[in-house]
């Protein structure tokens, strides 16, 4: 049964603890950090990871993502390390004081980086960079919907579209939304409120366009082909409103159309990849490229609501913990 919002863990939410047997935070072993949370990033995978859809760490918390001070490192670690600022989104137990994980996990944040950026960028924004780098071949003047561009992942995909050169027509849940697509660069945004949105589409875009980024999912993904052009891209990534159902091959043979289902495995799975996406990221941040907005930061005894906002769809741009103390 899945676990109830309600449920997170008593010393999770009261304590910020590393885990639930309130232990000192745990010594690094050779090659890990030990840091200090200063901000943990709340995403749809910690939702998962507490109602069982994907496993929860030993420590019973959730959170991969956040930004803190390396504490001490373990044998094999740069010892130059200590006392520098980190981000991650790859350390499991990150609703936490503290978090250990092996070093090459962590990537140092520029000294002129706010923490409300560092914390907020990594998890969604390398999803976000191999989607516009990697995915569909997209390139200047071409046309693309973004689907839940109010959202982490699509306020930063439709900045690193837009820097490409592209188009973006942004789709939003509701009309209090809107501005945040807007402000994110989308050119036209529509508001999802149950009318055929591929007309509106089509009316925004006669001839389709090139890519439909989907990170909703659910029954309505198969729409999206009606949006695209002659061999369109149709990029599905994320399963927030239900499981994608299955399109019948058949169907794109009405344009010739492309369908891919990343999987942030065959991307970011391994630590130097994920260290290169990661780097360029923060690099984007830094020149003013790349900005996580809005940010709103909540103390960590508030994660139970933090998950409610995500779980409602009720939440624009990227939500944030702070850790006790």
């Amino acid at each position: 049964m899945p676990e109830a919002v309600s449920s997170i863990p008593r010393v999770l939410v009261e304590q910020g603890a590393l885990s639930p047997g309130h232990q000192a935070a745990p010594q690094p072993g050779r090659g890990e950090l030990l840091v200090h949370v200063t901000l943990a990033g709340v995403n749809y995978w910690d939702v998962m990871q507490r109602t069982g859809a994907v496993p929860l760490p030993a420590s019973g918390i959730p959170g991969v993502e956040g930004v803190g001070v390396v504490a001490a490192g373990g044998d094999g670690t740069p010892a130059d390390l200590v006392g520098r600022r980190v981000a991650w989104s790859k350390v499991t137990g990150s609703y936490a004081g503290a978090v250990v994980g092996a070093a090459d996990w962590f990537v140092p944040v520029p000294d002129d980086l706010p923490d409300e950026q560092a914390a907020g960028l990594l998890m969604q924004g390398v999803t976000a960079q191999y989607l516009a780098t990697d995915t569909a071949p997209l390139g200047a003047g071409d046309a693309a919907v973004v689907l839940a561009a109010a959202g982490g992942v699509g306020t930063l995909l439709t900045q690193l579209l837009v820097a490409a050169g592209v188009r973006v027509v942004g789709v939003v849940g509701s009309a209090a939304k809107v501005e945040a697509a807007r402000a994110a660069g989308a050119s036209e945004v529509l508001v999802d409120d149950g009318d055929d949105l591929t007309a509106a589409v089509r009316a925004v875009v006669p001839d389709g366009v090139a890519a439909v980024f989907d990170g909703n999912g659910g029954p309505d993904a198969p729409r999206a082909l009606g949006m695209l052009r002659p061999r369109g891209w149709l990029v599905l990534f994320g399963t927030a409103a239900g499981p994608i159902p299955d399109l019948p091959a058949g169907s794109l043979g009405a344009g010739s159309y492309v369908v891919t289902r990343t999987a942030g495995k065959h991307f970011a799975g391994e630590a130097a990849t994920w260290r290169t996406r990661a780097e360029d990221v923060l690099a984007r941040a830094r020149a003013g490229a790349l900005t996580v907005a809005p940010v709103t930061v909540l103390p960590l005894t508030e994660a139970a609501e933090a998950h409610r906002l995500m779980e409602s769809r009720s939440s624009v741009g990227k939500l944030l913990l702070r850790p006790k103390g």
